[in-house]
């Protein structure tokens, strides 16, 4: 497992504490929170576990779900 972290704007630690009051979800801190919501935006963004070859190139890339820019 890694360690990410970073900072969010006023705005969106409000929008954080929002939804995690609407979802019922108090018995949680706000950061493992976080981590559930960003964890299942990744998932919905790519299903599968990423495939790398030897370059660092992504194999399955035909299973990402999001636009490419």
């Amino acid at each position: 497992m890694a360690e990410i972290s970073f900072y969010l704007s006023d705005h969106d630690i409000e929008r954080l504490f929002a939804i995690k009051e609407l979802q019922g979800k108090d018995s949680m801190t706000g950061n493992r929170f976080a981590r559930e919501l960003l964890e299942e935006r990744l998932r919905e963004l790519f299903p599968a576990v990423p495939e790398f070859d030897a370059d660092g190139r992504i194999l399955n890339r035909e299973a990402y779900k999001g636009g490419i820019q």
